[in-house]
């Protein structure tokens, strides 16, 4: 229904209907420009369309900034994680990154990189770039790729980037380009005494304050150059400041490549707030701040009865439903607003009331204009449907590097003339008779369906207003069929298309109606309509709805790659080759190392010292060799071991060749020495037993000779040579659980026949000084108490602790553990049901910024399905986590994780943590039916760009060939495969034998 006015014929009347307009010298509309309006309309355009005339506090964004740190200097600026600053700190630190920035030939006018995350390092950047009175260019580094850093630094003629030591390595290397690493140079500064004095750089109004690069879904991405007075302009009055003041909470929430992060980390500390950096979980920071500062796709994100804390929201950047809007509004001040980057975050606001009739963007902000205009640029009347145009202080400069896109953007204002700019927002709106505006979609969101004109948010809006949907998008598909993604995944489809066809013609309707629990987002936090689009594909009618969608709920789609088009590369000559299968693999080395070792040392004590001499045989040394070699192979399996050994070899730089990275990533094959060490110590002890009877049964030996002594070691070298054989791998394979048992129990067993045994010959072999003497004074007593304790050590910790078990499918259950440990991420832990019977070991998923932590766990035998089908409440936990072949990625700049079915597990943790940048390949049954949506929607949200390969639905793949064209389209440096030990192998070896450094699990348990 269109607004209708009253349409008085003298201004008179206008004004005594109206009200009247304050008449501001250079703001004034030009009269002549809107006279095909009727009287009212001209007089309500303006009225309209100019928004408060209000005095900036300050020119330049960061000398707000400084004001506060002179007022409150203890109060904190900034919180991250565990970290806080003051404001006086921050200032100082600012400071001194700026003086370091100028030295390194940082000008006004010029532009910096900060190629950075969220962190406190982060704000220093931005507030010393500015004080060097330059502009900043923020990219998430680890989400931008290397080709778009590249991008900006040439397009924004970038000469000194800021980074993060963490991430320099992700920097591309450009010649004569500078890099700064913000927290090594803070940390080289700390002890700082000096008073630091800034050069006096006198930046203006006009100078740029930022860059913000847009996303680029239609082309290369445009540099949009903000500058202070554009900035000031909407954070230092009101509505924009949004309240923030000193004792208040912002949340940083929003990737700072983002204009909307300028409003949170700006915004707060020119007006005195505390900002909050959030860490991996965004509920968690929106839960204990005042203010937050989001897209409607993020906030409908959120559980709302955790957030009623806040007293201030704000949405922008898409549409907001008016079912989140009421919700929000219900406890908190919210705000709708709208403006595109090259506006200044937003140019109009309205605060919210659940009583509005609509949901509108409200009113122009202050010092701005906004215009309803038809194609040929002239006036709408009134209630009329246009174009949105914005005027006043909010245009910013202009694209860089781009004037031919700037000229096509930017116009002449022709309603405020003077020179001054106004610019094509492409939105769709119209004004109320309260004054707000109705926003109405985008230009280009206006589509054709079977030869009508069709708004696709028009369409979008509809479904939201449905109580049961939390947020909805419509996409056209082809020229005759509209396909609608609505969340949450309990919407009826069918009611959605009832609901629709209830308000809107029948060509508006959408064929396709497909639900999921959370609609996909952008690195920016809006809806991922590129993502909705790719999938879109694959639904070839309207008619085959049913058999497309399985409980009414989305799969994963991801663009399958045709695998007959990848060419894998040649493998190496055979020779090289040779040394990567398994047979010869750095395992097995190490096993054949520790035997030659032996046979050298035997053969030695044969030739060179006459350990077997007809008048003397060594057992002393015999027996001490067999010893050293069982605590080698034991203490090499001792957890705090294992954990120091994966911390030498990750504690290498990523700024290392690859060739001696590479090979420290093997440092998984440490069982090797285990294998090695165990295996000669019990051929030595057959020595040792065989030259024992041979003694025993000579008279050349005149020693007292002990049968109880003979009779322990014949004991024990039986049971060791059964543990051996249990070990064997075709055996160990069909009998696991007696192989399990046997080392547990044979273990135990020989070590108390060992201390016999030591107790016996110290007893024989030393009359003339005391027994206790005698054995604090052997070596092999040592040896067997550090045996002994490592093998104690584990058990020392066990413990029955909780544990909450889900069970997403009968194929596997997530269960949380929260007993006071956070595991480190890619470590894993022992669990039992019957500590003396069995242990499992399961790798640990550690979520960034919670206590406690998750195991996988899938139907993989009789344990595991009792344990599935039985969800019990407590189970056994014992020793330290330790450390696994994950944990290799830390000496890797990028990396390629593969998994299949419940392999994904021990990948989890490090795809969540984001320490190391990588790309999933995963390829298993039914993804969400198998492991839920929670947890594929998890692994989605750390791993947008994830290939999660159904295999029921497209067949098992050439892991090879799909490793392979990840790694090369990621620009990988290693691939680490979490699989069953055939598949494994396969892409192992497939990667080495082609000279890509590739890990997997070693099943030598």
């Amino acid at each position: 229904m269109e607004t209708s006015v009253s349409h008085d014929i003298s201004e008179a009347g206008i004004r005594d209907t109206f009200g009247s307009i304050p008449l501001v010298p250079g703001d004034t509309f030009l009269k002549h420009k809107t006279t095909n309006l009727s009287l009212s309309d001209q007089y309500l355009f303006q009225r309209f369309g100019q928004g408060p005339i209000t005095r900036i506090p300050y020119r330049c964004i960061h000398h707000a900034f400084e004001a506060n740190a002179r007022v409150n200097p203890n109060n904190i600026a900034v919180h991250h994680l565990k970290e806080k600053i003051s404001y006086k700190e921050l200032n100082n630190q600012a400071n001194l990154l700026a003086l370091e920035l100028i030295k390194n030939g940082v000008q006004k006018g010029d532009n910096v990189g900060l190629f950075v995350q969220r962190s406190i390092p982060m704000v220093v950047g931005i507030l010393a770039i500015l004080k060097a009175g330059a502009a900043y260019v923020p990219q998430h580094i680890g989400l931008a790729k290397e080709e778009q850093l590249r991008y900006v630094v040439k397009s924004a003629s970038i000469d000194v980037i800021l980074t993060l030591s963490e991430y320099e390595d992700l920097v591309p290397v450009i010649e004569n380009k500078k890099q700064i690493c913000i927290d090594s140079f803070l940390k080289s500064n700390k002890n700082t005494k000096e008073q630091i004095k800034l050069p006096n750089v006198e930046v203006t109004e006009n100078d740029v304050c930022y860059i913000i690069f847009t996303s680029g879904t239609t082309g290369d991405p445009n540099g949009v150059q903000v500058t202070h007075s554009n900035t000031c302009n909407i954070l230092l009055t009101a509505p924009g400041n949004l309240g923030m003041r000193p004792g208040l909470k912002v949340g940083q929430i929003l990737s700072i490549a983002f204009d909307m992060s300028v409003w949170e980390i700006l915004g707060s500390l020119a007006n005195g707030a505390t900002l909050v950096i959030r860490g991996k979980n965004i509920q968690e920071t929106v839960s204990e701040v005042d203010v937050v500062i989001s897209t409607p796709t993020i906030l409908s994100s959120l559980d709302i009865e955790l957030c009623k804390n806040v007293r201030v929201a704000i949405v922008a950047g898409e549409p907001c439903p008016r079912v989140l809007a009421e919700k929000w509004s219900s406890f908190c001040a919210f705000h709708n607003s709208c403006g595109p980057t090259e506006i200044t975050i937003i140019n109009t606001v309205k605060r919210f009331f659940p009583t509005d009739e609509l949901l509108t963007i409200g009113k122009p902000t202050p010092n701005n204009t906004v215009y309803i205009l038809n194609e040929d640029l002239t006036p709408c009347a009134i209630g009329e449907v246009g174009e949105m145009w914005a005027g006043g202080l909010c245009v910013t400069k202009g694209y860089i590097n781009n004037e031919a896109l700037t000229n096509e953007r930017y116009l002449e204002d022709p309603f405020l003339g003077q020179g001054k700019k106004m610019f094509r927002t492409r939105d769709l709106g119209r004004w109320t008779l309260d004054g707000e505006l109705e926003h109405l979609g985008r230009t280009d969101d206006q589509v054709k369906i079977c030869g009508f004109r069709v708004e696709l948010d028009s369409v979008s809006s509809i479904i939201e207003k449905m109580p049961e949907s939390k947020r909805a998008i419509t996409l056209k598909k082809d020229n005759r069929t509209l396909i609608s993604f609505v969340s949450p995944e309990t919407v009826d489809s069918e009611k959605v298309k009832e609901v629709v066809g209830e308000v809107l013609p029948y060509y508006c309707v959408p064929a396709i109606v497909l639900t999921m629990k959370e609609l996909p987002m952008t690195n920016r936090g809006k809806i991922d309509k590129r993502k909705l689009l790719n999938s879109i594909s694959q639904y070839e009618s309207p008619m085959d709805t049913e058999t497309i969608i399985e409980d009414q709920k989305i799969k994963e789609v991801s663009q399958i790659p045709d695998l007959e088009k990848i060419q894998l590369p040649p493998q190496k000559k055979s020779f090289s080759r040779m040394w990567k299968g398994e047979k010869l693999m750095h395992y097995y080395r190490l096993f054949a190392l520790l035997l030659a070792t032996n046979v050298g040392i035997l053969i030695y004590g044969i030739t060179e010292v006459g350990w077997w001499s007809a008048e003397n045989i060594r057992l002393d040394v015999i027996s001490k060799i067999a010893l050293i070699n069982f605590t080698i192979g034991i203490l090499i399996r001792q957890q705090y071991i294992i954990n120091f050994l994966f911390w030498v070899a990750t504690s290498i730089p990523t700024s290392w060749p690859l060739s001696i990275r590479r090979r420290a990533g093997k440092v998984y094959h440490f069982g090797g020495i285990h294998i090695g060490g165990t295996v000669s110590g019990t051929l030595w002890f057959i020595i040792f037993m065989g030259s024992l009877y041979y003694d025993f049964f000579n008279s050349f030996n005149t020693q007292p000779k002990s049968i109880a002594l003979l009779w322990i070691t014949s004991v024990l070298t039986g049971i060791l040579i059964y543990m051996i054989i249990m070990a064997l791998p075709k055996i160990r394979a069909k009998f696991h659980n007696n192989f399990e048992k046997t080392h547990r129990f044979g273990g135990w067993s020989a070590l108390v026949l060992f201390w016999v045994q030591i107790i016996l010959i110290t007893k024989q072999q030393n009359s003339q000084i005391s027994f206790s003497e005698a054995l604090y004074t052997s070596f092999s007593f040592w040896m067997l108490v550090l045996i002994t304790i490592s093998i104690a050590l584990p058990w020392l910790r066990l413990k029955k602790v909780k544990v909450d078990i889900t069970r997403p499918s009968n194929h596997v259950i997530l269960a949380r553990f929260n007993y006071g440990e956070t595991p480190f991420a890619g470590s894993s832990t022992a669990i039992s049901r019957d500590p003396l019977m069995e242990w499992h070991s399961f790798a640990n998923v550690p979520e960034p910024g919670r206590e406690g932590f998750r195991l996988t766990i899938s139907r993989a035998g009789d344990w595991t399905g009792d344990l599935i089908d039985d969800m019990p409440k407590h189970l056994w936990v014992k020793g330290i986590t330790t450390a696994g072949v994950g944990n290799v990625d830390k000496l890797f700049k990028k990396v390629i994780w593969v998994a299949t079915g419940s392999g994904i597990g021990p990948c989890l943790p490090h795809l969540f943590s984001q320490e190391t940048p990588a790309r999933l390949i995963w390829a298993t049954r039914n993804p969400r039916k198998t492991y839920g949506n929670e947890l594929v929607d998890e692994i989605l949200e750390s791993q947008p760009e994830a290939l999660i390969w159904d295999t029921d639905a497209h067949g098992k793949p050439d892991m090879v060939k799909l490793t392979y064209k990840a790694y090369k389209d990621f620009n990988a440096e290693a691939v680490i495969c979490i699989s069953n030990k055939k598949l494994t192998w396969q892409v192992v070896y497939g990667m080495e034998s082609r000279g890509i450094p590739a890990y997997g699990a070693i099943w030598d348990s």
